[in-house]
């Protein structure tokens, strides 16, 4: 029994207890309340923070976008006026945000001919400026001081003063060493080297001076003569009456002269040496010198050109035969390249340049883009590259491409094909003459070039039926197809206009180097000539267009296994085929055939009714329709939506004919267009944002036949008959080192400044 003090001891003991257990449980909830809320508290300000370092981030990066896409801008606007830092500020763009308007900035830079400017360093236009006819020297002449610059570094290489009395210069000899000097007295010729006059003279106020070698030639006189001088004692080498236009050789020994005041005079070529006229092709040619305004053009490699209000014509002073007759008007300068083979020519708009050995179309173009020329064009001698002078602007274009000694004329092929994949290069060749002619069939592999070439069994020329008309060897044609994956080949000789049997098809295995099938498309009811096949994926089916009668079309399904024609597609009547790699959907004209059954129905692919080039990519989800004019219209695989259509952005037209597009290719990305002119302009497009990547690609000017990429999409090749295989870099970080390689220089800070604000710098090339 507990006494009471023990029972009330107890009792506060217990209650105590219970006091502190209740105190620990307050406790305990409250510390729990505190972690949770603490903890809600901390969730919150991770998610806050979390959220706002997105949005710093997303910040970051729509402002580091801001920057590429305006550096892009700007380096697409400077390509003419400065455009090395052009080419810079592509690498810059693409460093700062892989964005699309990076990547077209970046390929601009690759595209671009514009090489270099370089400006005279004394302002305004008061000083008189020449560019000597290599283009490697820049005269300037202002107030009798006198400067040469080197055009290709940039550096001052000589100065000197003008005698008294000479108020400006009129002419410049091609080392710039003597300049031909208007003073009170009339022209005379001063030697900056020497100091002194040279050449006798002086000659009327009002005279034309050209210098060339060790002689000059003076016209516009009083007397209206041309006369040739020695440079060095002025003594009389050759003089003629009555000229009106008249042009010195760059040799000096030889001067072109389109005598005045006789009806119907033409040009005369005098050799200065033997005083005689030499015969040619110009000396029937009234219209060279029929108006006013014509001139007459003399250059190196024997050359004589004739511009005339309507174009040039251009003549071999040598064997005296015609080479060219341009229809190009308006064209203002004239200048030959050293070796003769290509003509430049530069009018109010832009600047062409021919081969003279294939001038029916020029193989390069470049827009003035308001520029006006002064005094003419210029070749550098020993590099690829045509410079002009606008006010106190030496520009420099890069036509390496253009002018390649890889062209062929004596050797162009009959017929070239790339295959889908990009790997192997078919070309047909044309061999013999008369009844022994035939065609050599090659593949190359395009990675090991001409260590790979395999010749394919040569097929049988095509032989008349009887009673039909003969076939002409020389008007055959060479007929070539790819499977889609390019790992077959069909190819045979057609003979387009005649009715021929045997007309034979081989189909050959790329892989393992071998016949995988051998037909026959002639048969009772099908003689008439094939121009055109198409090869199924697999090589199991091929297609084939006649030709029954003149401007109709037929189409027909081989099985190559079979031997046999399966059906002909009735009213597909197209020229021009593409088949799904699936196989499922056969392409032509406007018009589809749904396969096996061969189900035709109209579709208009483009808005022209002429088609150029059809194309799937490789996985048969996007289909390429390019038309006569240029434009290219983009088709999911089913036909059932157009995702675009691709404006022309081929040169404009020359003639009446606009240039169309002859070739396509998708590359296996997905990302990029090819598209290849029949004019020979290649040009990229970006396939999500339906826009150009760049200007057109530098090409050798003639006809694109075919386009293809390489497996990776870095490349892209390119194939015609002259120049049968051309490669184009488009992998952004291999386009980085060429273009970096190409200027040799990268931006300073300051011009990171100038144009990428406060964006971290960064090397744009180099380590």
């Amino acid at each position: 029994m507990l006494t009471a003090p023990e029972r009330e001891f107890l009792a506060a003991a217990v209650e105590a207890r219970a006091a502190e257990q209740r105190a620990a449980a307050r406790t305990a909830r409250r510390s729990r309340v505190l972690v949770t809320a603490l903890s809600a508290v901390l969730a919150v300000a991770l998610l806050v923070s979390l959220a706002a370092w997105s949005q710093h981030r997303d910040n970051e990066r729509r402002r580091t976008d801001t920057v590429a896409r305006r550096i892009a801008a700007v380096a697409d606007s400077l390509r003419t006026t400065d455009p090395r830092t052009a080419m810079l500020l592509g690498v810059a763009a693409w460093r700062v945000s892989p964005l699309p308007e990076s990547r077209r900035a970046l390929l601009g830079a690759l595209a671009q001919p514009e090489q270099d400017t370089f400006t005279d360093p004394a302002p305004g236009d008061s000083p008189r400026r020449f560019l000597t006819p290599d283009g490697r020297t820049l005269l300037s002449v202002e107030a009798r001081t006198w400067r040469t610059y080197d055009v290709a570094t940039h550096r001052r290489t000589g100065s000197g003063r003008l005698p008294v009395g000479g108020d400006q210069v009129d002419a410049v000899s091609p080392d710039a060493r003597v300049v031909a000097v208007s003073g009170a007295d009339g022209i005379r010729l001063w030697n900056t080297a020497t100091g002194r006059w040279t050449g006798g003279g002086p000659w009327p106020a009002f005279s034309d001076v050209g210098i060339a070698g060790e002689s000059y030639l003076v016209t516009g006189a009083d007397d209206e003569r041309a006369r040739v001088r020695s440079l060095t004692d002025g003594r009389p080498l050759f003089e003629s009456a009555a000229a009106g236009s008249a042009d010195l050789s760059p040799d000096a020994r030889a001067v072109a002269v389109c005598p005045t005041g006789r009806q119907g005079a033409t040009p005369q070529v005098w050799d200065i040496a033997g005083h005689r006229t030499l015969p040619g092709d110009w000396t029937r040619d009234k219209e060279a010198c029929a108006d006013d305004d014509a001139l007459l053009a003399m250059g190196d490699g024997q050359r004589l050109a004739a511009v005339t209000p309507a174009g040039v014509r251009v003549w071999d002073t040598g064997t005296g035969k015609q080479l060219a007759d341009l229809t190009v008007p308006g064209v203002e300068y004239t200048a030959f390249s050293r070796d003769g083979r290509f003509l430049a020519a530069a009018d109010g708009t832009e600047i062409k340049v021919w081969r003279l050995s294939s001038p029916d179309a020029p193989v390069f173009r470049h827009s003035l883009n308001n520029q006006y020329v002064y005094g003419g064009l210029a070749w550098d001698p020993e590099r690829p590259v045509l410079r002009y002078l606008e006010a106190g602007t030496v520009h420099s274009l890069d036509v390496a491409t253009a002018v390649t000694p890889a062209w062929q004329d004596d050797n162009a092929l009959s017929g070239v094909r790339l295959a889908p994949d990009g790997r192997t290069l078919a070309t047909a060749e044309r061999t013999g003459t008369g009844t022994g002619s035939g065609y050599r069939f090659q593949l190359r592999d395009i990675h090991d070039g001409a260590n790979a070439v395999r010749t394919l069994p040569s097929p049988p020329l095509p032989t008349a039926r009887k009673g039909t008309e003969p076939v002409i060897p020389a008007h055959t044609l060479a007929l070539t197809a790819f499977s889609p994956d390019g790992g077959l080949f069909a190819y045979g000789v057609s003979a387009p206009g005649r009715e021929a049997a045997p007309q034979r098809i081989t189909i050959w295995d790329v892989r393992r180097s071998r016949v995988r099938a051998s037909l026959d498309l002639a048969s009772a009811d099908s003689s008439g000539a094939v121009i055109g096949l198409a090869l199924g994926s697999g090589g199991r089916t091929l297609y084939a267009v006649r030709t029954p009668g003149i401007g109709q079309w037929r189409d027909e399904v081989w099985d190559t296994a079979g031997h046999r024609r399966v059906f002909a597609v009735t009213g597909l009547d197209s020229s021009h085929l593409a088949v799904r790699p699936d196989g499922a959907l056969l392409v032509g004209d406007n018009r589809t055939a749904r396969l096996p059954h061969g189900t035709v129905t109209g579709k208009d692919l483009v808005q022209g009714d002429q088609i150029g080039a059809l194309a799937f990519s490789g996985d048969g989800a996007r289909l390429a329709v390019g038309d006569g004019t240029g434009r290219v219209a983009l088709w999911d695989g089913e036909l059932r939506h157009k995702a675009g259509v691709l404006r022309s952005v081929f040169p404009a037209r020359l003639g009446d004919t606009p240039e169309g597009v002859g070739a396509l290719a998708l590359s296996p990305d997905g990302r990029t267009l090819a598209v290849g002119g029949t004019s020979g302009t290649l040009q990229l497009w970006d396939v999500a944002t339906q826009q150009p990547l760049g200007g057109p690609l530098p090409t050798p000017g003639e006809e694109i036949v075919s386009v293809a990429f390489s497996e990776d999409s870095g490349t892209v090749y390119a194939a015609g008959t002259h120049v049968p295989l051309q490669r184009f870099v488009v992998d952004p970080e291999r386009v980085v080192e060429r273009v970096c390689a190409r200027v040799g220089g990268t931006l300073t800070r300051g011009q990171w400044r100038t144009y990428a604000g406060d964006v971290p710098y960064r090397q744009v090339c180099g380590h």
